[in-house]
This record gives structure tokens, C-alpha cells and sequence, in this order.
């Protein structure tokens, strides 16, 4: 009976300790559980990133995305309309007033909006003579090539104008290497008061150019003949030498004015610049008898800086139309540019200009625009603008 009683205890010992074991076992495992998940952060709830992903997927419209409002940075205090007028004020009189941007005068003619029956534009034969060559079966626009190339190479810079008819569309274009083409036109401005055609030159076009084009390219050509054009290439050039005038007056400064000082003042009073010493006051738009644009302003009142002692002011006469008051244009930039250089206004003799001065001014200029107008020549307009400037 002691030793089953013994032997119960024993198992019910070792039981017992089994379990604790057991549990401690578990309490361990547990506990070691508990420590890896804690080393993991526990998952919060995240507003979602507004990747390219999400917009392109068209689940996120990019509009509802919204920003945080800017910061309002403190505003100065409000002027009162007076106060705000005076600060306008102190800055005009601070910075200089910058001249309104001009159209850059070109040296080419203007190119008229009229056109022919043909479709060409329409010229001034006063001045202009055509040239145009017909070609039996289209030719390319390589086949004019060396042709362009000679005509152009023997024209004085701003007188020759190339147009040629594109065979399908049978308007005028620039001839380019690429299209098909059934008839060229030769605009030859024979004169003008910045370069002219002399016998080499119109005897070059003629033989390298028109003659070989009729006969290379199988063409008819319409144009007059050699000695025509020479006589009326002689007879622009006279009328550019008697109305190709310029009336100048000289600035005779109290104390010496540099290159740089005249440059800035010059600026400063909105002429363009044409070198460094020579600045240009543009007029008017060249208009026809409809109000119709025609060109672009041209040079009318000119500056030069001679020396620092003298400075030559200039009017472009036969630019000006007689109703504009030329001569009051003139002396009205003079004395502006007299204040701003302390200078004297005196001749090129060196005599300053006087009332009795003006008035003999005045009856030569009426005597010059009437004889212009007796030559076809109006002053200031176009006809006048592509010979005479």
C-alpha cells in the first residue's frame, strides 16, 4: 500500500511538473512572439500618393488634387492716387522715355500688293523695266539655278527681282531647285540714289543670262533692246543727281561732345542708328494716292558726328511731301538737338541761321518740289522713295 501510495505521488509530481514546464514553454514562445511583431510598426491608414500611376489609371482626376493656399505676404501700404501719381512721376523723370521700335529701312524696293492680269505684280516703268522669258515645256528649278545665280551676282545690291510661274498652280513664286516652272520675270530697277546699272552690268544680263536662257532653255523672251535700256539707265541717273538733295546745318557745341556722349543722347532722342556716327530720324509711311502702305519709313532727318566740334544735321528733301512742312521738321530736330549739346545752329559756311535764312530756304524748296513734279516725281512718294533715297 506505501509503495502504490509512493508510486501516485511520483507520477502526479512528474504531471505536475510536465505542465509547468509545458506552460512555461508556452509563456516563452509567446512572449518571443510578441517581441518580432513589435519590432514591425503596426499599419496606419495613409492618405494615398498622387502618382503618375493613379492619374493615368483615371481613378484620380488631376483637378480634385488640392493645394495648400499660398502664403499672403505682407502688402505695403496703399498710396493714395496722388502719391501713386508722383512716384510715376519721379521714375519718368529717372529713366528716359524709350522710343517706340521702328521698322528697319530696307534696301530692297517695296514689293507691290497690285497685280496684273498675269498675275504679276505690277512695277513703276518710270523706274523699273521687266524682263520675262516664256518657256515652251516647264523646266526646274535647277535649270534656272546658275541663271538666278548670274543675274544676281551682275546686279548692283536691291535692284533685281526673280519671280518665276510654278507650271501647276501657275502663280508667281522665288524660283527654288525643287519645282517645275513655265516662265521667269526679271524686275530690273535701273537706278536708284544708293547704286545703278551701268552698260557691264545690263550687257552681262543680257548676254549671260536672257540671251542663253532663250537659247539653252528653249524660251521666248519680251524685253527691249540694249540701247533702250542704257538711255533710260542715263536718264534715272540725271534726275538722281538734280533731286538727290539734302539740305544740312551744323551743330557747333560749346564744349567738346564724344563719340559715346553723342551716341546716348542720339539714342535718348529715338533716332535709329545706322553706324556709329550716323543716326536717321524715320518719317512717314509711304503711302499711295489711296492711303494704301506702299513701303517703309525712310530715312528724312539724318545725324552725323563729324568731330567733337561738329555735329551735321540733315534733311532728306525730296523724301518729304511739301504739305509735311519740311523745313519746319528740320529746324524743330535742330534746335532739340542744339539744347541737348549747347550748340549753335550755323550753315556749312559757318554762319548761324537766321529768319532771312529760313525764308530763302523756303522759296528754294517751293522752286525744287515744282520742278520735280515737272520731272514725274512726286515728292514722298514711292516714286521718289526708290530712286531718290
Amino acid at each position: 500500500m506505501n509503495m502504490v501510495g509512493m508510486g501516485v505521488t511520483i507520477v502526479l509530481i512528474l504531471a505536475v511538473g510536465g505542465v509547468g514546464v509545458w506552460y512555461w514553454l508556452r509563456i516563452k514562445e509567446t512572449a518571443s512572439h510578441e517581441k518580432v511583431e513589435d519590432k514591425t510598426p503596426p499599419r496606419i491608414p495613409q492618405e494615398p500618393i498622387f502618382g503618375e500611376d493613379l492619374i493615368n489609371s483615371g481613378d484620380i482626376k488631376v483637378d480634385e488634387i488640392k493645394t495648400l493656399p499660398p502664403v499672403e505676404e505682407p502688402q505695403p501700404e496703399s498710396q493714395s492716387p496722388l502719391q501713386e501719381e508722383e512716384t510715376v512721376e519721379e521714375v519718368r523723370e529717372i529713366l528716359p522715355k524709350e522710343p517706340e521700335e521702328e521698322e528697319e529701312p530696307v534696301e530692297t524696293p517695296p514689293v507691290l500688293e497690285e497685280i496684273d492680269d498675269s498675275g504679276l505684280p505690277k512695277y513703276d516703268p518710270f523706274v523699273t523695266e521687266l524682263v520675262r522669258i516664256t518657256f515652251k515645256k516647264p523646266v526646274t528649278g535647277s535649270q534656272l539655278a546658275p541663271f538666278v545665280k548670274t543675274a544676281m551676282e551682275n546686279a548692283p545690291r536691291g535692284l533685281l527681282r526673280i519671280l518665276a510661274l510654278e507650271a501647276n498652280s501657275n502663280r508667281w513664286f522665288v524660283p527654288d531647285a525643287i519645282g517645275m516652272f513655265s516662265a521667269i520675270a526679271f524686275y530690273i530697277q535701273l537706278a536708284s540714289g544708293k547704286a545703278s546699272f551701268d552698260q557691264v552690268s545690263l550687257s552681262n544680263l543680257y548676254q549671260l543670262v536672257f540671251l542663253r536662257m532663250e537659247m539653252n532653255l528653249d524660251g521666248t523672251s519680251e524685253m527691249k533692246e540694249m540701247q533702250l535700256l542704257n538711255n533710260h539707265t542715263d536718264q534715272l541717273n540725271a534726275l538722281i543727281k538734280n533731286f538727290g538733295v539734302q539740305i544740312t546745318l551744323l551743330l557747333r557745341p560749346l564744349e567738346p561732345v564724344s563719340i559715346d556722349d553723342f551716341e546716348k543722347e542720339t539714342m535718348l532722342l529715338g533716332l535709329k542708328r545706322r553706324s556709329m556716327t550716323h543716326y536717321e530720324k524715320l518719317g512717314e509711311m509711304v503711302l499711295d494716292k489711296n492711303g494704301k502702305r506702299q513701303g517703309n519709313r525712310k530715312g528724312t532727318i539724318e545725324l552725323r558726328w563729324l568731330d567733337d566740334r561738329n555735329i551735321a544735321i540733315s534733311l532728306n528733301v525730296p523724301l518729304i511731301a511739301p504739305e509735311s512742312d519740311p523745313l519746319r521738321l528740320l529746324m524743330t530736330a535742330a534746335n532739340a538737338f542744339a539744347a541737348v549739346f549747347d550748340a549753335k545752329i550755323v550753315d556749312p559756311k559757318g554762319c548761324e541761321i537766321s529768319g532771312a535764312t529760313v525764308s530763302l530756304l523756303k522759296q528754294e524748296l517751293d522752286r525744287f518740289y515744282k520742278q520735280m513734279r515737272e520731272n514725274n516725281i512726286e515728292p514722298g512718294s514711292v516714286r521718289a522713295h526708290q530712286l531718290l533715297d
